[in-house]
């Protein structure tokens, strides 16, 4: 009986534990940042890169930020992301070692 109960326990407190823990990750943030364009992926560019609070992030999902901002090597904007648990590792341009910076995933992008 004491067995069951303890099994219980643990399982209760691991599941509560996990669901907090998704929903940190899947909170969204807004703040204003800073966006840099390197060029295009394909043509020997590394695509954008996100500044927040001094600090750069890559975003997952690149297709979600207006192609207007690719006007510009650098834009102030206001931008709503999901911090991502995995970092991203990307290979671009001619640099010979990975870029590996936390990624962010971009729900909306405004600009200033």
């Amino acid at each position: 009986m004491k067995s069951a109960f303890l099994i219980l326990t643990v399982l209760t407190v691991a599941m509560v534990s996990c669901q907090q823990a998704a929903k940190q990750q899947g909170s969204t943030k807004t703040t204003n940042a800073t966006l840099f364009w390197t060029g295009e992926i394909a043509a020997d560019g590394c695509g954008f890169e996100v500044m927040i609070d001094g600090k750069n992030f890559l975003p997952q999902n690149e297709d979600a930020i207006p192609a207007v901002y690719k006007e510009s090597d650098s834009t102030q904007v206001k931008l709503t992301y999901m911090p991502l648990p995995e970092p991203i590792d990307r290979r671009c341009g001619m640099l010979p070692q990975p870029r590996v910076m936390e990624a962010i995933r971009i729900i909306s992008v405004e600009s200033l």
